[in-house]
């Protein structure tokens, strides 16, 4: 009798020891993981080793309460419930700084944060099996990108798309842009959505092809017979010859046979010859990143923009950290410009920003800097379209 009460004894220890030890541990991992998740910074591990042996001595205790309580016959000073528990709490100890460390390296596995970061988007209600969107009948153009004709637009105007339900807000978005990009072949497209399925607000764009939109002011482009050098290519600087005469210095943008186009000053353009024949020569020049970057920005999403902040706008007083966008260069009003300028740079009336987003981004930038429209980070307003798509389900269920 006394054996086999010292086996249930002992079974039972072992099980007390170790599930206050899982309990501690997954405590501790717990409130690491969500720690880091939502701040971003690493839980301190005094902090994680007190929430954990908290959850076990907050366990033993009501324990005892409830033994002292019921008037069980287990002593709570008697040399095996001390020894016991202290092993219990060394064991938690131990299981609590290995849930730290596995809850904080999971709370910063990059795979997960943008697993999370995805569905902080509403889903879009349905009615039915799909999403039904109605375009508006009036369609805006994009500031900075070529308009599209009167006629795309009224093929456009009015349409009907169906999605299949389940989608986010971002993901319903990006599906119609690729629709309309696909289907209607424009370039650019700035939407609005609520999470009912309405379209608030439609623009479309071209996206400016050709040389036109990449020659600087006063500047133009022609194609002329000339021998170009072995080694030019599109990009470099060459110098325009006629006989013995060196007629101008320009660029050259392509060549095919014996027919190249140049670009330079409109004075050196207008003064060549389109029935004379031209040589050209190679100038050694460093390579040109403005061209290059030209070039990726145009076959980029986004855009650059340049905006002039109004007196009483609701840009103005906050820092350049709070658009939470690229900008490139800040114009004051005596005309310094400072590129690149720090997030905490304060912005000001007067000020002009040049700034780099999407037209959509750029559409509100504007909006606040102009007006007193209200602006919401993009991080933030994905945030909040979240927060008050939870509040409408939240009255929907409470009316119910």
């Amino acid at each position: 009798m006394t054996g086999a009460l010292a086996e249930i004894t002992l079974l039972q220890v072992g099980y007390r020891l170790v599930g206050l030890a899982l309990l501690s541990g997954g405590v501790a991992s717990a409130a690491a993981f969500l720690f880091r998740w939502r701040t971003g910074n690493q839980l301190p591990d005094g902090a994680a080793l007190l929430l954990g042996l908290g959850s076990v001595a907050l366990y033993l205790n009501g324990r005892i309460a409830l033994v002292q309580f019921l008037g069980g016959g287990e002593e709570i000073l008697e040399p095996v419930v001390v020894a016991t528990n202290l092993g219990v709490l060394v064991a938690s100890a131990v299981t609590a700084l290995a849930g730290w460390q596995l809850g904080d390296s999971y709370g910063a596995s990059r795979r997960l944060q943008d697993t999370l970061t995805a569905r902080v988007s509403p889903l879009v209600r349905a009615t039915g099996r799909f999403i039904v969107l109605d375009l508006p009948g009036e369609i805006a153009d994009i500031d900075g990108y070529d308009p599209i004709s009167v006629e795309k637009k009224d093929e456009i105007a009015g349409k009907t798309y169906t999605f299949s339900r389940g989608l986010t807000l971002e993901e319903l978005r990006s599906a119609l842009t690729a629709k309309l990009q696909k289907e209607a072949g424009v370039a650019q497209v700035d939407v609005e959505l609520t999470v009912d399925g309405d379209v608030t607000y439609l623009a479309v764009g071209g996206r400016a092809a050709g040389i036109g939109p990449t020659l600087a002011p006063k500047a133009a482009a022609t194609a002329i017979t000339a021998d170009p050098a072995l080694t030019a290519s599109p990009g470099d600087t060459v110098q325009i010859w006629q006989g013995e005469k060196r007629v101008g210095t320009a660029e050259l943008r392509a060549a095919a046979g014996t027919t190249a186009t140049v670009s330079a000053r409109r004075n050196v353009i207008e003064g060549l010859d389109p029935e004379a024949q031209y040589r050209l020569m190679t100038l050694p020049v460093d390579e040109r990143v403005d061209r290059l970057f030209v070039s990726m920005l145009r076959r980029a999403d986004e855009t650059m923009s340049a905006f002039t902040v109004a007196e009483n706008a609701t840009l103005a007083g906050q820092t350049i950290g709070a658009l939470g966008l690229t900008v490139l260069a800040v114009e004051d009003a005596d005309g310094t410009t400072e590129t690149l300028p720090q997030d905490s740079r304060e912005i000001v009336a007067g000020d002009q920003l040049y700034v780099i987003a999407n037209p959509s981004q750029l559409r509100r930038v504007e909006a606040a800097a102009t007006g007193s429209e209200p602006y919401e980070r993009p991080a933030e307003r994905e945030k909040a379209e979240a927060e008050r798509h939870k509040k409408s389900r939240l009255q929907f269920w409470t009316r119910r």
